[in-house]
């Protein structure tokens, strides 16, 4: 079926340039030809007796190599039940959450030489593509929430026009457009088949299985610490600097985790990413049992006007900030809001 696929593509596309088919135009053009998207169990399987394989794994078991691998392990643990339960969420194999320790080694600031940004390495355009905002004071590329619903969507776009995950992984990386003309011309359906692709896309694969192997295999021999994403609403405007005196959580952990504010500033609302490590003790209390707000009124507002509107207790709201009946302008509130509100 794949092959007949590619078949049909390769003549819808027999006037089109592959190398600058988008993804939305590719995707389109499969159901158009088809009728219908793709549907297809999500597995995903570990090649443990490919020889590109075995030199990564290999490459891996060198010290040197594996303890660099594990840093960048730890680093990603901080952000793995956040991106595991939007993989898990959307039906695609937790496993693939790893591919960010490839893309960008857990790190949600890195930028590549290219320009591509985040724990996904999205591009500008593509991050556009697939509804995220790349402006001067926010890039949702380095927002962890939203660019792994975006990768995610991305992934599942490529499994649909491919039906396989090796093709699918080969393609977040070189394009679906070059993937796509090295299968019709070399009359193949698999990732272990294709040849001249670029040689970083031909090892990006295998890598990636390397490095999901020394991850289950830390993860079930080692006992790496615990930690987890904890989100912060804020509405309101205000600099990470100073919201970052009001939680006591340190600047330089606010800006780490926090990327997607390019200008380190927050001008109406947003969601900030703290580790539950870097809380203080009264907000590990709240998180545990509501969502934490942070709250900065556009003028003077009366404390009680401020408790219905979040639907808290006045009481509650004075303990936490220690506020009188009004509360002025521009002063930084922590309100704790119920989960199910």
């Amino acid at each position: 079926m794949f092959k007949a696929l590619l078949l049909l593509v390769g003549l819808c596309l027999a006037q089109q340039d592959l190398e600058e088919l988008t993804l939305k135009e590719a995707s389109k053009l499969v159901v158009e030809v088809l009728g219908t998207d793709i549907n297809q169990e999500f597995v995903l399987e570990i090649p443990w007796s490919r020889p590109s394989f075995q030199f990564w794994k290999s490459y891996y078991q060198k010290e040197k190599n594996r303890e660099k691998l594990i840093r960048r392990i730890n680093r990603f643990l901080v952000f793995y039940p956040t991106v595991r339960k939007i993989f898990l969420e959307e039906g695609l194999p937790e496993e693939l959450a790893f591919l960010a320790i490839v893309e960008s080694g857990g790190n949600p600031g890195a930028i590549s030489r290219a320009g591509a940004g985040g724990l996904w390495q999205l591009m500008p355009k593509t991050a556009r593509l697939l509804g995220l905002k790349v402006g001067r004071y926010v890039d949702e590329r380095f927002d962890v929430e939203k660019s792994t619903r975006a990768a995610v969507k991305y992934l599942k776009k490529l499994y649909q026009m491919f039906g396989s995950w090796d093709l699918a992984i080969a393609a977040y990386n070189a394009g679906p457009g070059s993937v796509l003309e090295r299968l019709k011309k070399l009359g193949r359906e698999r990732f272990w088949d294709l040849t001249n692709l670029p040689e970083e896309t031909l090892n990006y694969v295998p890598r990636f299985y390397a490095v999901l192997s020394v991850a289950k295999e830390y993860l079930e021999s080692a006992c790496p610490v615990k930690d987890r994403l904890v989100k912060v609403k804020v509405i309101g405007r205000a600099s990470l600097y100073r919201i970052s005196k009001k939680l006591g959580v340190s600047y330089k952990t606010l800006k780490y985790y926090n990327p997607h504010f390019r200008r380190k500033v927050i001008l109406r609302k947003g969601t900030l990413y703290i580790p539950y490590s870097a809380l203080t003790p009264k907000l590990k209390r709240i998180s545990e049992k509501a969502e934490i707000l942070v709250y900065i009124p556009r003028r003077k507002e009366r404390t009680l006007h401020i408790a219905r509107k979040f639907g808290i207790a006045v009481s509650l709201l004075k303990l936490y900030n220690r506020v009188g009946k009004f509360v002025r302008r521009g002063q930084s509130l922590i309100i704790p809001v119920e989960k199910e509100a």
